[in-house]
């Protein structure tokens, strides 16, 4: 991955050849008077499985009691 630091007015005219970069997975840092602001980097994503998520859902729910948030005084 390579990184490169551009000033707003570059990035503002060349921002479809800075995401062209960021699809091949260059790091573009955006900065300020020389002073980083902000970064532009590809996004990776985590493969998550549903059933694992289900799963992981699924353990929480039972723990918790169905009336665990509920005020005393509802039940009298």
């Amino acid at each position: 991955m390579h990184q490169q630091q551009l000033n707003i007015s570059s990035v503002q005219k060349d921002l479809p050849k800075l995401m062209d970069l960021v699809i091949r997975g260059d790091e573009i840092i955006i900065t300020k008077s020389d002073i980083p602001i902000a970064k532009i980097s590809p996004i990776t994503e985590k493969k998550v499985s549903y059933s694992t998520t289900y799963l992981q859902a699924r353990s929480i729910e039972k723990k918790r009691s169905p009336f665990s948030d509920a005020p005393e005084y509802w039940f009298g």
